[in-house]
């Protein structure tokens, strides 16, 4: 094993929406700051997900959320001068989301306890004509409930956004770099990057799902696990202004338990309905599955699910799909700080389906705690709740 590269400061591990956050908020502190990434950035759900930023229905998470848009709108303002970051940028306002179902009186319940939680939503339902005049695209008997939350963006835009501003501030990104924390004595010396050891200050996990299998030794220790969603690119003849996502969905994260096998039928596959439009492109889903889903078989059948809620949808054309498996953490918040036990040693992961939408402000967190701007971490979201895992030696 070699050594003798350039020593960092902070070390970081994952190349998505946290993890290049992170970058780029160090590096523009003046922290030298390197990240490894195993594949290209944004590789996993922070490129593959649905490209909607949205409220998490939870207190303790909203204000991340909120965060979260003033730093996308402070990424967003370098598109101007920028032509790596032309991609993204943070609409003025909210598209609005949509819940949507067959039964008013579910539709009544949820708004009432979305008004409890997140008044700031301003959850209003609307039947009969009001949802047509609002949505043409619904069927007729759809019933709905409008949300002031959901930004429709193209799915990988942001994280490529932070990835550029991180080396515009001078960090390094090193892509299809395979690392490894660097420990000895229970201590994070930095990195190993395809053999060679780079020293670092700090080091910060931010490996989406496969985080504990960066930070545990033995398995033991799995506070977050992938959970598989499938996206289906349409064409639709008229697409819907709105977000669209079928009631339920804000209580979604843990797996279904359905598993795969040959004999499966997609008919009995979990799903949940969501389409979210983005110039011109219409995304549709979703699963949240413990095992990777056959997508040629899937997507077909999410279609025709679909299309209870959008007619259009029966016949509308599949452009291409993907695959990604979300960071699920068992109580369904973040873990974010302190690996438990490990010093410098520092973990951002388990954002479940909404990690696009509180990414930046988690990233931030994390980055105040490294550079000693904070000195603590809301119990809510502190990976000791967790215990502390075995550490790779």
């Amino acid at each position: 094993m070699t050594s003798g590269r350039r020593p960092v400061d902070v070390a970081i591990v994952g190349g998505g929406i946290v993890g290049t956050s992170a970058a780029a908020l160090l590096a523009e502190a003046g922290t030298r700051v390197l990240l490894a990434e195993r594949a290209s950035i944004g590789a996993g759900a922070s490129g593959r997900n649905s490209g909607s930023i949205q409220h998490p229905f939870d207190p303790v998470l909203a204000p991340f959320y909120h965060r979260s848009l003033q730093l996308y709108a402070e990424v967003g303002e370098l598109a101007t001068d920028d032509p790596g970051v032309q991609g993204f940028r943070l609409p003025a306002e909210p598209n609005g989301i949509l819940l949507v179902a067959h039964s008013g009186e579910a539709i009544e319940q949820e708004a009432r306890a979305i008004a409890e939680i997140a008044p700031e939503l301003n959850p209003e339902v609307l039947e009969g004509p009001r949802v047509r005049a609002l949505e043409p695209t619904l069927a007729p008997e759809v019933v709905a409930c409008r949300l002031n939350t959901g930004y429709a963006v193209p799915p990988a835009a942001a994280t490529d956004a932070f990835a550029v501003r991180a080396e515009r501030a001078g960090g390094i990104i090193e892509l299809g770099a395979s690392a490894v924390v660097w420990l000895e004595a229970g201590r994070a010396l930095g990195l190993i990057v395809d053999g060679h050891r780079v020293a670092a200050g700090s080091v910060l996990v931010a490996a989406g799902p496969w985080t504990p299998d960066v930070l545990a030794r033995d398995g033991g220790w799995r506070p977050v696990v992938p959970i598989w969603g499938l996206n289906v690119d349409v064409a639709l003849p008229s697409a819907p202004r709105h977000i669209l996502e079928e009631l339920g969905v804000e209580a979604v994260g843990e797996p279904s338990g359905w598993s795969p096998s040959v004999d499966d039928d997609v008919a009995g596959v979990p799903s949940v309905f969501s389409l979210v439009t983005v110039a011109g492109s219409s995304t549709l889903g979703s699963t949240f599955l413990p095992a990777e889903p056959d997508a040629m078989r899937m997507a077909p059948e999410l279609r025709r699910r679909g299309s209870r809620f959008v007619p259009s949808l029966a016949e509308a054309p599949i452009r291409s799909t993907r695959i990604c498996a979300r960071p699920q953490s068992r109580d369904g918040r973040p873990l974010l700080g302190r690996v438990p036990g490990a010093g410098n040693l520092f973990v951002a992961a388990g954002h479940g389906p909404w990690g696009i939408s509180l990414g930046p402000a988690s990233a931030e967190l994390v980055v105040d705690l490294i550079v000693g701007l904070r000195m603590s971490v809301p119990s809510e979201v502190d990976p000791t709740r967790f215990g502390p895992p075995t550490i790779l030696n």
